[in-house]
């Protein structure tokens, strides 16, 4: 059996940072969700790096 996916409370505020800044920089390519979705997903998980450093 394998593991399951990695939750996001799994993650600390440096993972969360990293994700967003890949996926800024990927979003053309539809890196992790449509492009039309990345500017939502980069803020979201910006916030919540944000909410973990507190």
């Amino acid at each position: 059996m394998t593991e399951p996916p990695t939750k996001a409370a799994d993650y600390a505020a440096g993972d969360l940072e990293e994700i967003a800044k890949r996926a800024e920089d990927y979003w053309a390519t539809g890196f992790l969700v449509p492009p039309s979705s990345i500017d939502l997903y980069v803020v979201a998980i910006k916030a919540l790096a944000r909410e973990r450093k507190r």
